[in-house]
């Protein structure tokens, strides 16, 4: 299952190869430009809220601009595709098949994303990444809104695709002897987030195309003018959008279910129950997504149903907690790169978790609504769990997919410095929205506690931006110039665990 960077090849046979594990390389690649790409974005924000006032960035409207770029880069073109590299790399071996059920509708899919991104970044939209109306009807400048619209709309159907793919390889391809139970955690957990895709985005698609009817003036859905709602937009992007966080996550902790018994040396603690889980988490996606509207006028029962939904979703994820703790319960864990990563993504995906029931209880909700604290949860999500699980096993991969093994202090340092700046960032916009500060905001007052958050915050993200070049150099250095890793047992663990790798996996004919 070595990719052949030993053995160089043209660019266009990589380019234009419909092999599962060429797919994934370009899926790798593309995602990770993205996440330097966003992150630098991520990093101007906060250099601009170091101080109040206009610090590097001229205007409100350029402000927005980057922001709106900024959210839609890192979840639609880094989480997304880099889920999809490791789906493509590694769920045709796991279910020992020899590629992707569908090998050039997958490529296809993938050569999707890159226009896709062009579109978002050359129009450079204002409006966020919910294009919430009525001001992505009436105000939102034309083309940067369409050409996002149009972004998105590609985006959806490449994810599309991707999911009837990772179904039917799952369900109709994995090796004749391996029940769907034995099927591992991990592409049991593409498995569900593709039925999710499947369910929800379609919705999306719908409102994307009414929202853009309405630009054009040829009909009102969204537009109070022409006698059209607003938040029933809100309701159809919430519809897609609550269950597509799990889409972000469940693959994700898929990838923790790899590491962790791995570097614990033992068997995960209950195979049954993460599948169990991964299930529940994908019914309950779709039961909470009216949560993040309990200040539009809903009545008092509709909340209250919406707050038992979200919750619903504690007991699933305490599953996953629970099963990671007890593997590594009394097991010779072997602190290495990617097992730092993991453990480190679990602490906060608790915390971001506690964070939640804080956003999911009515009365709770209605204090931070809005405010830097929904800023803080919903990163300390996706950087805390999502990326550290994701990059995790990228440290994981790595030996897998180059032959090579990357610089280990190197990497100890990337982790270090990224929990620490991750901790700075995150759990301060948690206690600057307690004080008030509301989110989206170019500038502020100068409030002294404000000001001292902010700059905590803006350190904290300039931690991790130096760590993503340490990481960015180790990466590149080891791929070319590491040593040669033992691709049968590369951390040194003393055996294989847990299903079968299969030392080739045949290029498709």
């Amino acid at each position: 299952m070595v990719l052949e960077l030993q053995k160089p090849r043209p660019i266009w046979q990589i380019m234009f190869s419909t092999h599962h594990t060429d797919v994934g390389l370009l899926y790798l690649i593309t995602s990770l430009a993205f996440l330097f790409m966003g992150g630098a974005l991520a990093l101007a924000i906060r250099a601009e809220l170091f101080f109040p006032g206009s610090q590097i960035i001229a205007d409100s409207m350029t402000f927005n601009r980057i922001f709106t770029v900024h959210g839609t880069t890192l979840i639609f073109l880094f989480i997304i595709p880099f889920a999809s590299a490791v789906g493509n790399y590694f769920v045709p071996i796991m279910v020992r098949y020899k590629d992707m059920a569908y090998p050039k509708l997958n490529a296809i899919a993938f050569w999707m994303i890159p226009p896709s991104g062009a579109l978002i970044w050359l129009g450079f939209a204002d409006f966020t990444w919910y294009a919430t109306p009525p001001y992505s009807i009436i105000s939102a400048p034309g083309p940067a809104a369409d050409m996002w619209i149009f972004g998105l709309k590609i985006l959806g159907v490449s994810s599309v695709l991707g999911a009837i793919n990772f179904v039917v390889t799952i369900l109709k391809c994995k090796h004749p002897d391996m029940s769907i139970g034995q099927v591992p955690l991990l592409a049991w957990s593409f498995l569900t987030s593709s039925l999710i895709i499947i369910v929800a985005i379609p919705t999306f698609a719908a409102a994307l195309l009414m929202l853009l009817t309405d630009r054009l003036g040829v009909s009102g859905f969204f537009n109070p003018a022409m006698g059209g709602d607003p938040i029933a937009y809100a309701h159809l992007f919430w519809f897609t959008f609550h269950p597509e966080v799990y889409v972000l996550v469940i693959p994700a902790i898929g990838m923790m279910y790899e590491i962790i018994p791995r570097f614990s040396r033992k068997p995960i603690f209950s195979h049954s129950s993460g599948i169990f889980a991964f299930v529940l988490l994908s019914v309950v996606s779709f039961s909470s997504w009216a949560h993040h509207m309990y200040a539009t006028g809903m009545s008092f029962t509709e909340k209250t149903v919406f707050m038992i939904g979200t919750l619903a979703a504690v007991p699933a994820s305490a599953m996953h907690v629970f099963n990671f703790i007890a593997t590594m319960w009394n097991g010779r864990i072997k602190f290495a790169t990617p097992m730092m990563w993991a453990v480190g993504g679990i602490a906060l995906f608790f915390s971001a978790g506690a964070g939640g029931v804080v956003n999911a209880a009515m009365p709770l909700d209605f204090q931070t609504h809005d405010s830097y604290w929904v800023v803080g949860h919903f990163h300390l999500f996706v950087m805390g769990t999502i990326a550290f699980g994701s990059i995790g096993y990228l440290y994981y991969m790595f030996p897998y997919v180059t032959g090579r093994m990357y610089n280990e202090n190197m990497g100890k340092v990337h982790f270090v410095m990224s929990f620490v700046g991750t901790v700075l960032v995150f759990f301060t916009q948690h206690v600057l929205g307690l004080y008030g500060m509301p989110r989206r905001v170019f500038d502020y007052p100068p409030i002294p506690e404000w000001i001292t958050m902010n700059q905590i915050a803006s350190v904290g993200a300039m931690i991790i931006g130096t760590s993503m070049v340490i990481f960015l150099i180790n990466m590149i250095y080891s791929s070319a110039k590491g040593k040669l890793a033992d691709t049968d047992d590369p951390f040194n663990l003393g055996g294989k665990y847990y299903y079968p790798f299969e030392s080739k996996n045949p290029h498709h004919n």
